[in-house]
C-alpha cells in the first residue's frame, strides 16, 4: 500500500520534468517542477498558503454540516411522507442540475457581499448530490428486512438505528465522499471570482492571485496542493471509514 502510494506521484513528477527537459512549452508556461515545489516551499514557509487552505475549510466546514443535516432530514421526510416525497424530489430536480456558481450574481443581488455567498453555494452544491443518494439508500432497503424488524417488535427508532440506517450507510457514506468533492470545486470556483470582490480569500483565490501575477510555480503549487489535500482525505480518512463501516454494514450487519 506504502509503495502503490508513492508509485504514482513519483510517475507524476518525472513525467512532469521530462516534458520541462524537452522543452515543448515555455519555461512561464511550464516551470520545472523543482521550481514548484521551492516557491511552494516558501509559500508554506510564509504561511500564506497555509492561511488560504485553512480559509477554505473553514468555509467548506460551515457549510458541509448543515447541508448534510438538510440533506439526510429531507431523504428521512420523504421517505417517510408521500406529500414530502414529492416535493423534495421536485426540488431535487430542478436544484441539482444547476452549478452553485451559477447563483454567485442572484445571491449578490439579493444579500449583498459577504463571505455567506460562497457558504449558501457551497450548500447549494452538496445538499442536492447528498439527499439523492440517502434517499437511494433509504429507497433501497429490502422490504423483507423492515417486515423482519416488525415481527421483532421493533419500534421506529430501533427500525431505524438498526435496519434502515446501517442499510443505507454505503449510499449516506457515498453522498457524503461526493458532497466532500462537490464542496472543494464550490469553493474554489467561488473564491476566484468572489476573491476579487472580497477583502479575504481562500485557496482559490491564492491559486487566482498567483496566475494574475503570474507566479507559475506558485500556482501550479496551489493546485498541487489542493490535489495533495484531496489525495490525504481519500486515503487516510474515507478508505478507513470505509473498511470499517460501510462494507462491513453493506454485507454483514443485518444477515449476521
Amino acid at each position: 500500500m506504502k509503495i502503490r502510494f508513492l508509485l504514482w506521484p513519483a510517475a507524476f513528477i518525472l513525467f512532469w520534468q521530462l516534458l520541462y527537459l524537452l522543452e515543448i512549452f515555455p519555461p512561464l508556461v511550464f516551470p520545472s517542477i523543482w521550481e514548484i515545489l521551492r516557491q511552494t516551499g516558501a509559500d508554506l514557509a510564509s504561511g500564506e498558503l497555509i492561511k488560504g487552505t485553512l480559509y477554505s475549510l473553514l468555509v467548506i466546514f460551515a457549510a458541509f454540516i448543515p447541508s448534510l443535516i438538510g440533506g439526510f432530514l429531507m431523504a428521512f421526510l420523504s421517505v417517510k411522507f408521500s406529500f414530502s416525497e414529492r416535493i423534495t424530489e421536485t426540488a431535487a430536480a430542478l436544484a441539482h442540475p444547476l452549478p452553485g456558481i451559477a447563483l454567485l450574481p442572484i445571491l449578490i443581488l439579493w444579500t449583498g457581499l459577504g463571505i455567506h455567498i460562497i457558504v449558501l453555494i457551497v450548500i447549494h452544491s452538496v445538499l442536492w448530490p447528498f439527499y439523492i443518494n440517502i434517499r437511494s439508500g433509504f429507497k433501497d432497503v429490502p422490504r423483507l428486512w423492515l417486515d423482519f424488524g416488525k415481527n421483532n417488535s421493533l419500534n421506529g427508532r430501533e427500525e431505524f438505528l438498526y435496519i434502515l440506517l446501517p442499510a443505507a450507510f454505503p449510499s449516506i457514506f457515498a453522498g457524503v465522499k461526493i458532497g466532500w468533492a462537490r464542496a472543494w470545486r464550490a469553493v474554489i470556483s467561488a473564491e476566484m471570482i468572489f476573491g476579487t470582490i472580497g477583502s479575504a480569500g481562500g485557496l482559490g483565490w491564492f491559486i487566482y492571485n498567483k496566475r494574475i501575477f503570474m507566479d507559475t510555480p506558485g500556482m501550479y503549487g496551489g493546485v498541487f496542493f489542493l490535489m495533495l489535500i484531496g489525495l490525504v482525505v481519500e486515503t487516510f480518512l474515507f478508505r478507513k471509514i470505509e473498511k470499517r463501516t460501510a462494507i462491513r454494514w453493506g454485507g454483514t450487519h443485518v444477515s449476521s
